[in-house]
């Protein structure tokens, strides 16, 4: 089954182009890194397929149907988290305001990493928040998760705990990072976009085994800057 299709979506502001003729198609169960340079069109795309933003044009279809939010939980890159409430004031509000919530998987995931109820959101880690943000955006109950710059400003440890947590996920996921090398470890399919268009897009093995011979990148890494250099997007 496809989890996630959009089909010639393309954002317009006046006459500058975010994205355009975007369309890609993701598997259910799939962890997809989505990966380009600055001004790409990732966020662009992000917004779009949780429903944040209005294409110009083209569609999105989450599980064969046309974008519903509840079918889809954001985790924003500045993981915005109400400051002086506690973890289980957060839990509260997560069941208030989404009707298919599961505190069992949210609070799970809390537990696996030490996160105690009264702990306040303020006082948290960075690795912490961003736990809570993923802990809220799971008892959400959507089969899509999206996942905006995750690790940004996490420090090694508490990147490879996100990292681990992600992995575990039983849910499809499109993660947005500009670290590769995390992104190998539990992703299993790629959107490289450039310059608002999809410039690679599927299975790790099948992107690397289409290669043309004796032009072989070895890693995710290697394949996409190989690609951006095509593209002019590296020296």
């Amino acid at each position: 089954m496809t989890a996630l299709e959009t089909i010639d979506l393309g954002k317009r502001y006046g006459r500058r182009w975010a994205l355009r003729e975007c369309s890609v198609a993701l598997p259910a169960g799939a962890m997809t890194a989505l990966v380009g340079t600055n001004g790409a069109g990732k966020s662009t795309l992000l917004h779009l397929v949780t429903g944040l933003l209005a294409p110009t044009t083209g569609g999105v279809r989450v599980f064969g149907r046309p974008l519903e939010m509840a079918d889809v939980a954001f985790v924003a890159q500045d993981k915005p988290l109400y400051r002086r409430w506690s973890v289980a004031d957060l839990l509260r509000f997560g069941a208030a305001t989404n009707p298919r919530w599961d505190h069992g998987r949210a609070r799970s995931l809390l537990d696996a990493h030490h996160i105690a109820p009264g702990e306040r959101a303020d006082r948290l880690s960075g690795g912490q928040r961003t736990l809570v943000a993923l802990a809220l955006a799971v008892g959400k109950g959507a089969r899509l998760l999206v996942l905006d710059e995750p690790l940004a400003e996490l420090d090694p440890l508490a990147r490879v705990r996100v990292m681990r947590a992600i992995r575990d996920l039983d849910a499809t996921v499109l993660l947005s990072s500009h670290i590769l090398a995390d992104l190998a470890e539990v992703c299993d399919h790629l959107i490289l976009l450039h310059e608002g268009r999809v410039r690679l897009c599927g299975a790790f093995t099948g992107l690397l085994a289409a290669q043309p011979a004796g032009h072989r990148a070895a890693t995710l890494e290697d394949l996409v800057l190989e690609h951006l250099r095509a593209a002019g997007g590296a020296s």
